[in-house]
């Protein structure tokens, strides 16, 4: 079983005593060490530094039992733009305009955005709206993949399209 699955098994359950919902969790590589990052979000409320620091207080025991070799534990937010690195995420965000690129080209596109229209959990494949036309893609063609945020409208104070609840994640006066 690979490490990212055993693990979030496991701390699935303390996670979500704790009010949060785990994005994903991935083991990888970085220069000399082998980091654990475990993406949590909370539902509908702001998340703070704080809120990652109890979680990573409340898992690290645990995580320290099932994985035999050296680590860093990294516990961290998704932020505005959040990456979708499973078939849940990408159905979590359904409706909303992502930016995908892709390993190779097709349809003499690499990289574009586009709206979530569908997700098939089975066949682990998203049918996305670009350009008013439908383009199903398997998740394994799909090099990355994040939703959009439109910075600039929000700056610029036009609140038409910007979802401002998003922003004031970061107003801790809210």
């Amino acid at each position: 079983m690979k490490v990212e699955i055993k693990v979030e098994e496991v701390i699935e359950p303390i996670v979500k005593n704790l009010g949060f919902e785990i994005e994903y969790v991935e083991f990888v590589k970085e220069g000399s060490n082998n980091v654990l990052r475990v993406v949590i979000d909370k539902v509908g409320e702001s998340m703070w530094v704080e809120d990652c620091e109890n979680v990573s207080r409340a898992i690290e025991d645990i995580v320290d039992q099932n994985i035999k070799q050296e680590y860093v534990l990294e516990v961290s937010s998704p932020g505005l733009e959040r990456q979708l690195k499973n078939i849940k995420l990408y159905k979590k965000y359904m409706g909303q305009e992502i930016h995908v690129k892709l390993f190779k080209k097709q349809n003499d596109l690499k990289e574009f955005e586009a709206v979530i229209k569908a997700v098939n959990e089975d066949e682990e494949t998203v049918t996305l709206t670009l350009d008013k036309e439908d383009v199903t893609l398997s998740l394994k063609d799909i090099a990355t993949a994040y939703t959009t945020y439109d910075f600039a409208s929000a700056l610029k104070g036009n609140t038409d399209n910007v979802n401002l609840n998003k922003l004031n994640k970061f107003n801790k006066n809210n």
